[in-house]
């Protein structure tokens, strides 16, 4: 009696405990039926996003519905909310023991087993085992081409005071420093168009002086501002390739505006050959954490008006109609501000020739935030452009930290702008 009891006790748990191979989509359509199961899903999955102790995962990148559709502040559209819908359904999230920090987005995972806990909820007891992608090598530029990067270097402070002291400790600062200089020498670039770095002269001189060590000749030039304890923007060139010829203009002339040194131009002249181009560096208004996409919309706006009504005069200015716009603009591709600067007749550079890819990754999703606009003449000189994705697929760069990670990876949230051109 008891063998028969063990007996039935033992199919009972096997029963209950039998892995069912399946695909994603047989999965997703009857997800109760697979409750409390243990499956093993053939579809290969792409890793979205890595949370503390759990992954989002999904048959494809997922894109911000901003990205692809537009949403109206009184009311989203029809295919914005569909694609919303979409990721929603297409994601599901795996509590694992893997450490968040380790893990790449974009990593392929196979045959995946793990227990069904809830609708789009998994469960496994271990880490599981993920399929890297290989790193993007960057090819160098042709002879006779300038390489402008534009990139979000993420609260680049020499004066560890006020705001700073709560984002970065020195020996962060330091290591920081370390991984950036390291990837701007990997981008071999001529000019950096670099947002989020602390305003002053302190914070360019410790970038330099690092960049330089190798017998380099990097200069920079930003807008001055009487608040220190600021995030702005600087341009950082190679002063044997490139220089400004005149002094930068900016949006706003206040130079206590929150704003005045994160939106400026300058004009840059070939020293061989005395080309002339000018580049337009901005950093909009950011979105405010877990608001919607048009929150903060009005603010964006007027950082647009007041850089189309820069422009113009930037090039009457300088006598050059050459202009190559690069910042981080805090909006995707459908947003308002942004096709709202393609109308004005700036072309929208990056989503032309890579509509798939992507410079930021946010709560599992991507899109572009860091953007190329180039004037209707600047665009007929743009050999190639396409993001280097040496940050948008790791954790932030605390991580790296914690990591001691001394590759050129992670040294902010943002990937670089890569643009190579060839002035005529």
């Amino acid at each position: 009696m008891k063998k028969h009891i063990l007996f039935f006790l033992t199919t009972i748990t096997l029963f209950a405990y039998a892995e069912e191979r399946v695909s994603f989509d047989t999965l997703q359509s009857d997800w109760r039926r697979f409750t409390n199961k243990t499956v093993v899903i053939s579809t290969p999955l792409v890793v979205c996003g890595s949370f503390y102790d759990s992954l989002v995962l999904a048959p494809e990148r997922l894109f911000c519905p901003e990205e692809r559709a537009i949403g109206l502040a009184d009311g989203d559209s029809t295919d914005y909310l569909t694609r919303a819908m979409h990721n929603r359904d297409v994601s599901l999230c795996l509590h694992c023991r893997n450490q968040y920090y380790k893990v790449r987005t974009g990593d392929i995972v196979r045959n995946l087993k793990a227990r069904v806990t809830g609708e789009r909820q998994l469960l496994t007891g271990k880490s599981i085992r993920t399929r890297h992608m290989p790193n993007e090598r960057l090819p160098k530029p042709r002879k006779g081409e300038i390489r402008v990067v534009g990139a979000n270097i993420e609260n680049y402070f020499a004066d560890l005071g006020g705001y700073a002291h709560k984002r970065t400790t020195p020996q962060q600062l330091l290591f920081k420093t370390h991984k950036l200089t390291r990837a701007m020498r990997a981008m071999n670039a001529d000019i950096f168009a670099l947002c989020e770095m602390q305003v002053g002269d302190k914070a360019p001189h410790l970038l330099l002086n690092e960049l330089n060590k190798n017998g380099a000749h990097y200069a920079y030039v930003t807008i001055p501002m009487e608040n220190k304890d600021r995030i702005g923007g600087c341009i950082v060139y190679d002063s044997l390739r490139v220089r400004p010829y005149a002094q930068p203009l900016s949006a706003y002339a206040d130079t206590a505006d929150h704003y005045h040194a994160r939106m400026f131009v300058v004009p840059f002249e070939e020293v061989t050959s005395g080309k002339r181009f000018v580049i337009s560096l901005n950093h909009f208004k950011s979105k405010r954490p877990g608001r919607t996409h048009y929150d903060t919309n009005m603010l964006r706006m007027q950082n647009t008006d007041s850089l189309l009504a820069l422009l113009p005069k930037a090039a009457e200015t300088f006598g050059d109609a050459d202009i190559l716009l690069l910042g981080d603009y805090n909006c995707y591709t459908q947003e308002q501000p942004i096709q709202t600067i393609v109308r004005a007749g700036y072309a929208d550079m990056l989503p032309l020739g890579h509509a798939k890819d992507y410079s930021y990754s946010f709560k599992g999703e991507v899109g572009y935030l860091d953007r190329c606009f180039a004037s209707p003449s600047m665009a007929l000189q743009i050999v190639r452009v396409r993001p280097w994705h040496v940050n948008a697929d790791w954790y932030y760069q605390h991580g790296a930290y914690k990591l001691k990670d001394q590759s050129l990876h992670r040294y902010a949230d943002h990937d670089p702008v890569i643009v190579d051109i060839k002035l005529q």
